[in-house]
């Protein structure tokens, strides 16, 4: 890590289009809302607000996109972490629908706001996941029969083993589901475009600035070290790193650190040659994509206590060797990590905690997308539209225990359990 004002050394970071630092606040200002956390959630939040004319200021700790909206895997996904056909037994066919239609949005509205903005951000459409073994063969299956009877959804497609190594040059899966609308992107550089779009509609942003404490009101005052935001709504788009903020909504997430790495730039050996991103089904997957440069970037090592492991560089590169065996001797150029928030429902929490306080978390992996429909129903909610945010706050979720004492285990024996019900089914 480096300062804590400055962004952590990743490939992202040497590829970053820079943006202006923000002030930070050191006086008493007001607004209609008070968005705590400026990453993907909270600059989205701030962009819909702002097209319906409330005042926003946003306050970050660190840097715009410090946390996981700067460093993720960039895939822009539709769906959730919950399986397609467990999303639809969980909540039934209606409701399973209305979140899945919105999930679409979701990758519609990232679309939409780089052709809007002009967000230079690499946006790249195609993305596969993959069978590793024959149930996890048959699960994708069942998904692609739901996508094309059910849902309506004319994406999707079976693409067999041959079909998988005559574009992506591994045979390392049985099959897969090729998405054709999901997509892939610069995660940073996304998320500073949602921050000039931000800006230029006439939001507030503020960074290096940590809300301390939320005093309940009406309006409410939210204390930072040296200020003071008074507001009548208040939104926690703080992720993995809400730090005790609220109890409540800490009490639902729990931070997991995953690894990334890329690789040198690849020339004519690049394995991907539809540009696509590609994941398996695994619970501790493997996730990676070609980058606009020519590399590959390639993720999914987890610790069982969020530590990193001394050659988890290492670890990524001979994951990934064995899906692309022909890249032996290829050196990874950059390695990083960060948390993200995962809940024990493996689906986003978008909620009202009460008095006019709202939080949008625990998108488990599939932040790039969630988080816009996330910053849109939020605003249709605090604006008195409650339809649509409603879908998503239906969605109940089982505690986490908040002190680390208990968080610490908790947290290992989700990791060993996901690794062994992998290798058994292998």
């Amino acid at each position: 890590m480096v300062k804590d004002s400055q962004y952590i050394d990743s490939y992202y970071q040497a590829t970053v289009t820079p943006f202006p630092q923000q002030p930070s606040l050191d006086q008493s200002v007001e607004a209609d809302v008070c968005i705590i956390g400026g990453g993907m959630t909270g600059l989205s939040a701030a962009i819909e607000l702002r097209q319906k004319g409330y005042s926003v200021v946003v306050l970050e700790s660190r840097r715009l996109a410090w946390g996981g909206s700067g460093r993720n895997g960039g895939q822009c996904l539709v769906g959730y972490c919950l399986g397609l056909r467990e999303v639809d037994e969980t909540y039934g066919p209606e409701w399973g629908k209305q979140l899945w239609d919105l999930s679409c949005e979701a990758v519609d509205i990232a679309r939409e706001r780089i052709e809007t903005f002009k967000i230079d951000c690499d946006f790249q459409q195609g993305y596969i996941e993959l069978a590793l073994n024959k149930s996890q063969e048959a699960e994708l299956q069942s998904w692609l029969e739901l996508k094309q009877s059910r849902y309506d959804y004319p994406s999707a497609s079976w693409w067999d083993k041959d079909d998988i190594n005559q574009v992506a040059h591994t045979e390392h899966y049985l099959g897969g589901l090729f998405d054709a609308n999901s997509a892939h992107l610069h995660p940073l550089n996304y998320t500073l475009g949602l921050a000039r779009a931000a800006l230029e509609l006439g939001a507030t942003l503020y960074e290096n600035t940590s809300a301390l404490k939320i005093e309940k009101g009406q309006p409410h005052v939210i204390h930072t070290d040296k200020g003071r935001v008074k507001a009548r709504q208040v939104l926690l788009a703080c992720n993995a790193y809400l730090d005790g903020l609220d109890r409540k909504a800490q009490s639902v997430v729990l931070p997991v650190a995953s690894y990334i790495a890329v690789t040198e730039p690849l020339g004519d050996r690049q394995p991907i040659s539809n540009k696509m991103a590609m994941s398996d089904l695994n619970n501790c997957l493997d996730y990676y994509r070609p980058t606009a440069d020519g590399r590959i970037l390639f993720g999914g090592v987890n610790h069982p206590f969020n530590g990193e492991y001394a050659d988890s560089m290492e670890r990524l590169r001979q994951r990934m060797i064995k899906v692309f065996p022909q890249l032996s001797d290829v050196r990874m150029d950059y390695h990083w990590g960060g948390l993200f928030a995962v809940t024990r429902s493996y689906m986003p929490q978008i909620d009202h905690l009460g008095h006019d306080i709202y939080v949008a978390h625990g998108y488990t992996g599939h932040g790039v997308g969630l988080t816009n429909i996330a910053g849109r129903v939020v605003a249709e909610a605090m604006s008195g539209t409650a339809e649509r945010f409603d879908v998503f706050a239906r969605i109940k979720h089982g505690w986490i225990p908040t002190p680390k004492v208990l968080r610490t285990p908790a947290l290992a024996l989700a990791v060993w359990k996901a690794k062994l019900e992998d290798a058994l089914e292998r």
